[in-house]
């Protein structure tokens, strides 16, 4: 069951912020729902961290991680999956979503959790 199918992309992008930037590296607004990582140690200067929707911040996660994105055919929606280094299913776990990369940072969590639960 993706537990994560419910929350929004602001709630997504917050917590792969902090799996994937540390505590230290970024903040967040509640008012306006936008996560912010620093580009510099003196935390000055800082840039949109939107990993649902922005190819830029989510890509690096989706390779590091080995997730496949397959593209809707029977439904309207993407396939995030992961499958282990050698092909096996054991462990399959997908996430589906209309927007290909917001179903990949579901399916990081998702890996993220069995991580911890193992």
């Amino acid at each position: 069951m993706n537990k994560y199918t419910e929350l929004s992309d602001f709630e997504i992008n917050l917590k792969v912020a902090h799996l994937v930037l540390g505590v230290e590296s970024y903040d967040w607004c509640p008012h306006s729902k936008i996560v912010k990582k620093y580009v510099t140690d003196d935390k000055g200067l800082c840039m949109d961290y939107d990993p649902c929707n922005n190819p830029s911040d989510a890509m690096p996660i989706i390779i590091e991680s080995n997730i496949s994105l397959r593209a809707p055919t029977i439904t309207d929606r993407w396939k995030a999956e992961f499958i282990d280094e050698y092909g096996n299913y054991v462990g399959y776990r997908r996430a589906l979503n209309k927007n290909p990369l917001r179903a990949a940072m579901e399916l990081f969590l998702l890996m993220k959790d069995a991580e911890n639960e193992g």
